[in-house]
């Protein structure tokens, strides 16, 4: 179960976030195996009707939170070049689960926190992803790809770490608006073909790295063809003998 800590009451941001990021906020914990969020920034009063308030509406009533992720501990950090597996599948868990913006860079708030969120109103439903002084060209390419998978899942939130891990045989695509087929595992390797829900493929190998990414084998010729991410794979049923 996930632990919630802050935000901190001497935050300008120290009201409760809603219960509808709380939701998200679990629910990408368990996928990425942490065991505690740390919120150092929470809810604010909404605009113009309170003073107690910094910056944009996205943390109006607790729509939105900063957030460290916590394993035994230790918060979890990234690069704007890349990021730890944990950190890749908080962010596909989190906007899988529905959140709808989400930031994070080194120069917009360090290297260990993250915002996830909602829109800058309940009328605001884009998909947004930025970086350093808040602008989308500024978001690191890892976190573009990571949201942007937990987007095309149609709402599929990948298992947590404990889950049974998926093993060599046929399975088809269910992300609803297709999965991607990446040069290595993890969503900073490039993607220039997406696989269309339904696709059969073969997993030949769990990768070393990531054992939540998979080898595969998609044209059925004994080549391999690139790596998915395994959660978005359902097993076919063997043919009848």
């Amino acid at each position: 179960m996930t632990s919630f800590v802050g935000p901190p009451a001497d935050a300008t941001r120290n009201k409760p976030i809603t219960n509808e990021l709380r939701n998200v906020l679990d629910a990408a914990a368990t996928a990425a195996g942490v065991d505690t969020v740390r919120i150092t920034s929470g809810g604010q009063d909404a605009l113009g009707h309170g003073t107690r308030r910094t910056g944009s509406t996205r943390h109006d009533l607790g729509r939105a939170a900063d957030v460290q992720c916590l394993v035994n501990g230790q918060a979890l950090t990234f690069t704007d070049a890349a990021a730890s597996p944990g950190i890749l599948r908080f962010v596909t868990a989190a906007a899988a689960a529905g959140a709808t913006g989400i930031g994070a860079g080194v120069g917009y708030m360090g290297n260990r926190t993250i915002h996830v969120g909602f829109g800058t109103s309940v009328d605001d439903h884009t998909r947004l992803t930025w970086g350093a002084g808040g602008r989308s060209a500024t978001a690191p390419q890892w976190l573009r790809d990571a949201a942007q998978d937990g987007w095309d899942s149609g709402g599929i939130v990948p298992p947590g770490p404990a889950a049974a891990a998926v093993h060599p045989g046929r399975y088809a695509v269910i992300a609803r608006d297709g999965l991607k087929l990446r040069g290595g595992p993890g969503t900073n390797f490039d993607s220039d073909r997406t696989l269309p829900a339904g696709t059969e493929l073969s997993v030949v190998a769990i990768s070393n790295v990531d054992p939540a990414w998979v080898r595969v084998d998609v044209e059925g010729d004994g080549l391999l063809d690139g790596y998915v991410f395994a959660a978005f794979l359902a097993e076919l049923e063997a043919a009848p003998a």
